[in-house]
């Protein structure tokens, strides 16, 4: 009876362990009672690249994307999108041309064309100006040449970039650098529609034709193996590598090359051998985004932040990082041992880590 007795104390006394072992570990998980955050959580964006056959090209382009084509040979272009997020986007141009190199020089052709020159010398006479002859400029004037080639009969939804302003620029050295006063990547902050985007682009610019009249150059640029990709500001830097291998896939059959040397005038060959080399892309666009000055990388994250409404903020002990609607950190920052989370920090001007991750949801002030 004695030993039976033994066994109750010790099977009871094990079941006691237990029983604290399990509420101790209780005590360490996340059972504080107080305010609960008002999060709308945000599932990351992933894109999954698919091929695509355009017949005389292919691309591997993100599932569910469109695509819209312009031109052919030397002059052929594209740009796909997101339907669901426009701001999510690629392009590319095998040439753009007419842009002038001054004032001067194009005021050269007004007069020609006032004074019964030939009529088609008005394309020059309307062409917009590029001075500087730099890569940096030419996106500076890409929407005025948009609107230049859609009144020209180009049917064609160009890329658009509001209050552009670009950042930082590295070389390109591409295989037509050799022929261009310019051939750059430029990083890029700007806005597509109301949504605040980044982007990395890049253009090589070509004096193609000089023409003197009373001492002025009336000749014309011409932009070369124009491309880019971009998103919203904070998806960027997750989609930068898989929108650059994207680009990097396209590829004109030898076929389309071969009949576009043969029936077009010169510099064909110098735009498709730029179109064929676009591999090249993943690694310039790669390098330049990862050489990135990070002072610089957080202003446009601070800017985006703003232009939308809000700081960035994150959980000291998940690591996970949230926009926060301007206004709520400086009341949950007095009141914050009254919340079930008070673990949420700004993220400071050196968190850099933290302004590269994806954003894991959005926080509204208490109503």
């Amino acid at each position: 009876m004695m030993r039976r007795t033994k066994y109750w104390f010790v099977y009871l006394f094990l079941a006691a362990l237990i029983l604290c072992f399990t509420a101790c570990q209780g005590m360490g998980q996340s059972t504080r009672d107080g305010l609960k955050l008002d999060i709308a959580y945000t599932p990351p964006v992933e894109l999954k690249l698919q091929p695509y056959n355009g017949g005389f090209f292919s691309i591997d382009l993100p599932k569910g994307w469109v695509i819209q084509t312009v031109g052919q040979f030397e002059s052929f272009g594209f740009r796909a999108w997101d339907p669901e997020q426009p701001a999510r986007q690629l392009f590319f141009y095998g040439s753009m041309r007419y842009f002038m190199k001054s004032q001067a020089g194009r005021e050269v052709w007004q007069y020609y064309t006032t004074y019964g020159g030939y009529s088609n010398a008005q394309v020059y006479a309307d062409a917009p100006i590029l001075s500087p002859a730099t890569t940096e400029q030419f996106f500076y004037t890409f929407g005025e040449f948009a609107a230049y080639a859609q009144a020209y009969g180009i049917v064609h939804d160009f890329p658009v970039f509001d209050e552009l302003n670009i950042i930082e620029i590295v070389p390109r050295n591409s295989a037509i650098s050799s022929i261009c006063l310019d051939d750059s990547i430029v990083r890029t902050q700007y806005k597509t529609g109301s949504v605040p985007c980044q982007g990395l682009f890049a253009a090589g610019i070509s004096d193609t034709m000089s023409y003197y009249a009373n001492g002025v150059d009336a000749g014309y640029y011409t932009a070369y193996a124009v491309s880019g990709l971009g998103a919203p500001m904070d998806e960027f830097p997750q989609l930068q590598e898989t929108l650059s291998q994207s680009l990097a896939s396209f590829r004109y059959s030898e076929e389309y090359i071969r009949q576009g040397v043969q029936n077009i005038e010169a510099g064909t060959e110098a735009a498709l051998a730029a179109g064929r080399t676009l591999s090249q892309a993943s690694d310039s666009y790669n390098q330049a985004f990862y050489s990135r000055n990070r002072v610089k990388d957080t202003n446009m994250q601070k800017w985006s932040d703003g232009q939308l409404g809000y700081d960035r903020v994150y959980d000291t002990e998940t690591g996970e990082v949230y926009r926060a609607e301007l206004g709520f950190y400086e009341d949950y920052d007095i009141h914050r041992e009254e919340y079930a989370n008070p673990n949420l920090e700004r993220v400071p001007d050196n968190g850099y880590d933290l302004y590269d991750q994806s954003i894991s949801g959005y926080i509204s002030k208490p109503r």
